[in-house]
């Protein structure tokens, strides 16, 4: 398979759809796996679940502009490939919540409503939540 990598792109043959319904492989772009990688790389460097000293608000004020960064940057092509990162950071601050609260450390669920209900009472609050509200 031919492919190549340029600027965090990387462009190899996709299957595409048409305006009319139908299939066809096309050359286009999407996030490089260096540039994934590279990305996990520095969310891990952030160690999220660790820093209970914030709120969540502070929380999302820190990571907000550098997420914000990489969504503009490569939600140009293939948005669906940008998937991964919302969901990583979904898990990083659902960890971050039962680190944070202990009262939701024990159990999975009543940490996942948690966030559920405060995603609901601020959409906007974390820039990727609007990234899945799209695709969804």
């Amino acid at each position: 398979m031919v492919s190549f990598d340029f600027l965090g792109y990387c462009f190899r043959a996709r299957l595409s759809r048409n305006r009319y319904g139908q299939y066809f492989v096309n050359f286009s772009p999407a996030i490089a796996p260096k540039a994934k990688k590279s990305i996990y790389a520095e969310i891990r460097d952030w160690k999220l679940p660790r820093r209970r000293e914030y709120t969540i608000g502070e929380l999302a004020q820190r990571i907000n502009p550098v997420i914000r960064g990489w969504i503009n940057y490569y939600n140009i092509f293939f948005k669906s490939s940008l998937l991964f990162l919302a969901h990583h950071l979904d898990r990083l601050i659902l960890k971050w919540v039962k680190r944070k609260y202990k009262k939701h450390g024990s159990n999975h669920k009543r940490a996942k409503r948690w966030i559920q209900r405060v995603k609901s009472q601020y959409p906007k609050l974390f820039v990727h939540w609007s990234l899945l509200r799209v695709t969804d």
